[in-house]
């Protein structure tokens, strides 16, 4: 079984993800019940961490199966740490000082995946608060959680920090740079591509591998951040046919998807999804994938896709 998962991530042309068999529409990520709700079991999350150092009332907000991953670079492995040793590392820090955690106003955005699980992604400062000395800006990263619903209650089951920075204690927070949300600037090209994204993932998952053919350029090029560059669209529809049929499904992260023009060429797509590997019944967390369409006399085409976890 795990030769298959492996030969999946391989030909990641599955772009890490899961599909909705309709064309996503844009749609805030920044507001309504389950926003709130999230956003308060962080908020409890972070005040017993770092103000109260009550581990116990944090575990209670987290999953018995909680995993923490932590980006360290291309050049240093990725921390893991499930939930026995993420509680002991909250209480080494408290006792080596006080730590401040805020998030970047604007960037907290919630994708609901079902009625029993939500992802929430955004952007986080972290602060050191040294005895008699002005705070200091020790950490920006972006992070990406699962958060389950057992009973009433909603608890984090992962999280995952990346793309961390360690800035200069001189620098300042207000210099940093932080995007406004997303808002089309095209509606009726938003509408395309997402339509696009929804068909071509449709064939995917339904094996309809003629209409797939269709829609990728003959010179495709997938670069995958894990296993390199693959430059073979008679390879990825083989691979697709041997390993993904009947075998994964993609399911786009709703809300997520963006769209920008490219002058000239056509359009690039990015969002985030992940996979259901339907013979193991595991399914991966979200992460983001970049997606070029060529526009050739009316025609579109996948012509370049860059797949990240």
């Amino acid at each position: 079984m795990k030769k298959i998962l492996t030969n999946v991530l391989c030909v990641a042309f599955i772009f890490s993800g899961a599909l909705k068999a309709f064309a996503q529409q844009p749609e805030t990520a920044t507001s309504g019940p389950l926003f709130d709700q999230l956003y308060r079991q962080d908020s409890l999350l972070f005040h017993y961490a770092q103000k109260d150092c009550n581990t116990q009332k944090v575990e209670e907000i987290l999953t018995k199966d909680f995993v923490f991953y932590h980006d360290n670079g291309l050049d240093n492995p990725t921390t893991v740490q499930p939930l026995a040793d993420f509680t002991n590392s909250i209480k080494k820090i408290c006792m080596q000082g006080h730590l401040r955690r805020t998030i970047v106003p604007g960037s907290l955005q919630v994708f609901a995946v079902s009625g029993q699980e939500a992802i929430q992604t955004g952007v986080q400062h972290f602060y050191i608060l040294p005895d008699n000395q002005p705070e200091q800006l020790v950490e920006i990263s972006k992070f990406t959680r699962t958060w389950k619903k057992e009973g009433n209650a909603w608890k984090m089951a992962r999280e995952l920090d990346y793309q961390v920075t360690r800035p200069l204690p001189e620098t300042a927070a207000a210099q940093q740079y932080t995007p406004a949300p997303y808002v089309p600037d095209n509606k009726a090209l938003y509408d395309t591509i997402a339509g696009l994204d929804s068909i071509f993932f449709e064939t995917y998952n339904t094996c309809n591998l003629e209409k797939m053919q269709d829609m990728i350029a003959d010179d495709l090029e997938f670069y995958h951040d894990r296993n390199g560059l693959l430059a073979s669209k008679a390879g990825m529809l083989e691979s697709t046919k041997k390993y993904i049929c009947n075998k994964v499904q993609r399911e786009i992260m709703k809300g997520s998807i963006e769209v920008y023009s490219i002058n000239g060429y056509g359009a690039v797509e990015i969002g985030y999804h992940r996979f259901h590997n339907l013979v193991e019944g595991s399914t991966s967390h979200a992460s983001k994938f970049i997606t070029l369409w060529k526009r050739n006399n009316g025609h579109w085409q996948m012509s370049r896709i860059i797949s990240l976890h």
